[in-house]
């Protein structure tokens, strides 16, 4: 009890609890597909160290949470400078904020048509990049200037 003969109230824990620094790195993973196993993997940890990390259940220094902020700024870099056709329509999804189901529908193919496309197991036909630039709302010079499927063939 004060002195006044009132007992002080101290706001619940939740309210004075920092924010876990996670919280940040996470809303930068979001928009790039970044997942906790990516980055496990890169760092060479489990993906359950980095949850905790991520989510703030297990206190972790400073050092600890930068070494992850890196590692998760490396993983986007190498994804904004995707070499493969599939890895640029990839990354082009995910930062439109779609799923795969999302963007056939838009384009009228099926969710698995969008996933080889992805996986450079086969390529869209021009018609189809066209709209997929559209639709993920990318600049003119996204795609190469000779699309793979227009290069002259050689005759056997």
């Amino acid at each position: 009890m004060t002195p006044s003969g009132q007992i002080l109230r101290l706001p619940p824990n939740e309210q004075t609890r920092p924010q876990p620094a996670g919280s940040s790195i996470r809303n930068v993973m979001r928009p790039w597909g970044v997942t906790i196993t990516d980055v496990a993997m890169e760092m060479g940890v489990s993906r359950q160290y980095i949850w905790q990390i991520l989510y703030g259940k297990t206190p972790v220094s400073d050092r600890k949470a930068q070494d992850v902020e890196r590692c998760v700024e490396w993983i986007i870099e190498r994804r904004k400078s995707a070499s493969t056709l599939g890895a640029r329509l990839r990354t082009a999804r995910i930062a439109a904020g779609l799923t795969l189901k999302q963007t056939a529908g838009l384009i009228g193919y099926s969710w698995v048509a969008v996933e080889r496309w992805e996986k450079n197991v086969c390529v869209p036909k021009p018609g189809v990049l066209w709209h997929l630039r559209h639709v993920y709302g990318a600049d003119d010079n996204w795609l190469p200037a000779v699309h793979p499927s227009s290069a002259p063939q050689r005759a056997i």
